[in-house]
């Protein structure tokens, strides 16, 4: 029964497919860090991001804090050494100064946005980590303003997991496109409940849209993005195809992408 269970599943995904008949778009997780399915690269830096640029993905995330001089930079966790460097609570020029795995640097998001800004039709999907409500309010002040300096509003999507985190956002900048994350039941929005906030998209985990799969044809309806997470195989890249998302995030662009 077990082996049987997951084609069940998959079955009953197809039988609820929208058929949109256009593909996917793919975006590159913490940029383009792997070759095949071989991390060959340090996530969520400019190395990362430039060879998605070189590969000509449609899109990346990278994640974002604010250090407590109040640097914006790039990085998934708020930990960089246990007991030492964090994000949140170390000067920039610190964190600056530490060498990832690979051999590069922790990038600001100005950086970061400035070498984006060179393929404008590659997305930015800048994710805020969550933090402080005081310093994510800065956080996303001090971003707002770079992504305007450099008039990058049509090419950056802000996401995070709070949809509180995206209220603010949305007071502080009405026209900025948000999606919610969420990897569980627990944290995800229905349709309608998504719309009323404003939010532009919704990033959910494979296991909320397993629960769910009649979610995606109502998000298509209200005209909200549908983003598939991670889609890592074959198998998942099937599922968002046929369910008729609008983008899937994956590790291994060389093997999910297009």
């Amino acid at each position: 029964m077990k082996k049987i269970l997951p084609f069940l599943v998959f079955i009953a995904l197809i039988s609820c497919s929208p058929q949109s008949g256009q593909r996917p778009k793919v975006l590159a997780h913490r940029g383009l860090c792997s070759t095949g399915t071989e991390f060959t690269t340090d996530e969520n830096t400019l190395d990362a991001l430039i060879r998605a640029q070189e590969k000509g993905c449609e899109g990346v995330e990278f994640d974002v804090f604010i250090t407590v001089d109040s640097q914006l930079v790039i990085k998934h966790d708020d930990e960089i050494v246990k007991g030492e460097l964090y994000c949140t609570r170390s000067p920039f020029e610190e964190i600056r100064a530490y060498v990832l795995p690979f051999g590069h640097q922790i990038p600001t998001l100005r950086e970061w946005l400035e070498q984006a800004k060179k393929t404008p039709g590659m997305m930015q999907f800048l994710e805020i980590k969550a933090q402080d409500n005081d310093k994510e309010r800065e956080l996303i002040r001090r971003a707002l303003a770079i992504i305007k300096e450099l008039d990058m509003m049509d090419q950056v999507y802000i996401l995070s997991f709070k949809s509180e985190t995206l209220d603010e956002v949305l007071r502080q900048e009405p026209r900025m496109r948000v999606g919610l994350n969420s990897s569980s039941l627990h944290g995800s929005m229905p349709p309608q409940e998504v719309k009323e906030h404003g939010f532009a998209g919704v990033s959910y985990n494979s296991n909320v849209i397993l629960n769910h799969p009649d979610w995606i044809r109502e998000f298509q309806e209200l005209g909200i993005d549908t983003f598939l997470w991670m889609v890592n195989s074959k198998y998942m890249k099937k599922i968002g195809e046929d369910l008729g998302f609008t983008w899937m995030t994956t590790d291994f662009y060389d093997e999910i992408g297009y």
